[in-house]
């Protein structure tokens, strides 16, 4: 009897081992032509049926999921993901709260979680970036997101909807390195400890226009646009095009890195960029951003381009 549960234990111990190597090389598999973060409709049609895969639709209107969604995603809406925080509207939604909702979309740590856009989209870029600070184990973007998807002919559902079992997710440690507080930017604005990059268009940064009580931008940021990272499909450029476009900023994987825009989203793309294009693992998201900094009367706001 004690041989038996020895062969028994043994095997079990070899299937996990085997497990862990397949998935090991399915992940590396994924990175032969981009990054392993970087979904290519190819690889996600042949593998949405994997029983490890979570795919999440996190377009406007849900009017658009009804209409068509690729098969097997669940949808949330991107507002789903913010809450007033002490008065500064519509921040990350604390980790407790995430916490109920991806384990009420069937999403559990060890998962492969896929998340899709429209084109031209900031808010997959958003949640990716909410996983990493939670410290999911594995994410990735759809490049092109849900219209490259659909241009491309391939199987797309109505009110088709998956059957997602609730699952039990834990967040052990919170990844705080890639969320930047009001605190750090402060001090990255007066001692010049960080290069802080302004992703929203020109004539926000510049001060021309904007929705916030006062306009411009904080002190000592630089100006990038994170839609300029993108070609005209809605895919995004090659990492030899971006690393060209931030280095005559300043940015490179050596720096500290503070990105924001008005309120996170905007510049979430900015740090999927940064941390899985060019490897710049010192980047954080600022999502107060200029909705909070422009809310208190002290702290500088400069207009113009420089």
């Amino acid at each position: 009897m004690r041989n038996t549960r020895t062969v028994n234990r043994n095997r079990i111990v070899v299937a996990a081992l085997f497990l862990i190597f397949t998935l090991s090389f399915v992940w590396n598999a994924i990175a032969e032509e981009t990054h392993p973060h970087i979904i290519t409709t190819e690889w996600l049609s042949a593998n949405m049926k994997r029983l490890d895969i979570r795919i999440i639709d996190i377009r406007e209107k849900v009017t658009d999921y009804w209409q068509a969604h690729i098969p097997g995603a669940v949808y949330i809406n991107p507002e789903a993901l913010r809450l007033s925080d002490r008065g500064v509207p519509v921040k990350l939604m604390p980790p407790e709260a995430l916490e109920i909702m991806l384990g009420k979309m069937g999403v559990s740590r060890m998962m492969k979680v896929v998340v899709y856009g429209e084109q031209s989209d900031y808010k997959a870029a958003y949640l990716i970036w909410a996983l990493d600070y939670l410290g999911q184990s594995f994410s990735g973007m759809l490049d092109g997101g849900f219209s490259k998807w659909q241009q491309e002919k391939r199987p797309v559902v109505t009110q088709d909807y998956p059957r997602a079992r609730a699952a039990a997710y834990s967040i052990f440690n919170l990844h705080e390195q890639w969320r930047a507080p009001l605190r750090a930017v402060k001090a990255a604005a007066e001692n010049n400890s960080s290069v802080i990059v302004d992703v929203r268009p020109l004539e926000f940064y510049t001060g021309e226009k904007g929705f916030w009580k006062r306009k411009g931008h904080i002190k000592g940021a630089v100006h990038h646009f994170w839609g300029d990272d993108l070609k005209a499909d809605g895919t995004l450029k090659s990492k030899e095009e971006l690393k060209q476009a931030y280095e005559k900023i300043g940015v490179t994987p050596d720096k500290n890195i503070i990105v924001y825009c008005g309120q996170g989203q905007m510049s979430a793309h900015t740090y999927f960029v940064l941390k899985y294009m060019l490897s710049c693992f010192k980047v954080r998201n600022y999502d107060g951003g200029f909705n909070e900094w422009s809310s208190i009367a002290e702290l500088p706001v400069v207009t113009g381009q420089k």
